[in-house]
């Protein structure tokens, strides 16, 4: 797709690089043969106009529009160069875009169909880094949780999430969880179960913990009480537990008989945390 020219950007042509839902807009020269060529996709032609062009006239302009060029044939190292040589040449955020948005690109086939999520970390973080200030970065960050998610880096996947989606409350009020967990001294536990009970948990329920010894399933369980009714029990499977709190084996043996646990918060959307009380 090739946007009209507006009087802002008189000297620049609009190429959507992109067939899916990034729609990265890269800034190139007013060259019309070669913004044919790329409208076309007949890249590998482009570039041999492009680097005609270079060997009389090394400049800015034709490095960056080399670098778009060479991200569209997947020579994303290559691109990087050119739009680094450019930048040396002329400080522009046009062309610090377009370096980040082939780093969006470089990550996205990095992180799939290749399944290098370490690689597809770095280089989804140099994006971020190198995205001009006046530019929305909500795709990165949308595209960083993903591969965190991918890497089981789970917190800090829905830290990017809340980013994208630019839900900053949401995101100081997870940030203020996730140093509560990293520091506290209380004894934490993680309640299960309250969806089968039809208990919906809330912060500030203090909950009563009582010992299930007859349980069949667990002998180690205990149980969740509220106002009188069993509402979850304490979680005690690996795959209910978080690192930061205690299993219902771990505590069992040395609750009291009345022993309260205060609901704190739902960390994550489903580990639903509570700490005992004195």
């Amino acid at each position: 797709m090739i946007f009209e020219k507006n009087d802002i950007m008189k000297d620049y042509l609009y190429i959507d690089s992109s067939d899916d839902a990034h729609q990265s807009r890269f800034k190139v020269s007013d060259t019309p043969k070669i913004d044919h060529l790329i409208k076309e996709k007949q890249f590998s032609k482009a570039l041999s106009e492009i680097d005609k062009s270079l060997k009389t006239d090394y400049n800015y302009t034709n490095l960056n529009l080399k670098g778009i060029v060479l991200q569209n044939l997947g020579r994303f190292d290559e691109s990087l160069e050119c739009f680094d040589d450019a930048l040396k040449l002329h400080e522009s955020s046009d062309i610090q875009l377009n370096k980040a948005n082939c780093l969006y690109g470089w990550a996205k086939v990095t992180f799939f169909p290749e399944a290098d999520y370490e690689k597809a970390l770095r280089l989804i973080e140099c994006g971020i880094e190198n995205i001009p200030e006046s530019e929305d970065p909500s795709e990165f960050y949308f595209l960083k949780a993903e591969i965190l998610e991918a890497l089981n880096q789970l917190a800090d996947a829905h830290k990017c999430y809340l980013t994208a989606y630019k839900e900053f409350d949401r995101l100081r009020e997870f940030e203020e969880q996730c140093e509560y967990l990293n520091t506290t001294q209380d004894t934490l536990i993680n309640i299960v179960g309250s969806d089968f009970y039809n208990f919906t948990p809330e912060a500030g329920n203090v909950l009563s913990l009582v010992r299930d010894e007859d349980n069949e399933h667990d002998p180690d369980a205990v149980a969740a009480v509220y106002e009188g009714e069993t509402v979850g029990y304490v979680a005690n499977n690996p795959y209910t537990l978080i690192d930061e709190v205690k299993s219902a084996s771990d505590i069992k043996n040395s609750i009291s008989d009345n022993q309260k646990a205060e609901i704190l918060f739902i960390y994550l959307g489903e580990y639903v945390v509570a700490k005992l009380l004195d």
